[in-house]
């Protein structure tokens, strides 16, 4: 994702990974009636605990890189 926080163009970093993470929560949310984006996140580090080809290992790995992506790509 450090791609997508470094890439130029009109909308803001934070704008654009809305705007790809956007379908990921609507087909989620459809599915799951009254769940929130918690719940989406949530079961995602889940299944990062269960995927063994990830480059990081476990939902703690993962969760610390999200923020770091995420800190970096806040305006």
């Amino acid at each position: 994702m450090d791609d997508i926080a470094r890439d130029p163009g009109n909308d803001s970093s934070a704008e654009r990974c809305a705007a790809y993470a956007r379908p990921a929560w609507e087909l989620y949310a459809a599915a799951h009636k009254g769940v929130t984006i918690a719940d989406l996140i949530s079961d995602l580090l889940h299944l990062a605990d269960r995927l063994p080809d990830e480059q990081d290992k476990g939902a703690d790995a993962i969760l610390a890189r999200a923020l770091r992506d995420y800190d970096a790509e806040r305006p």
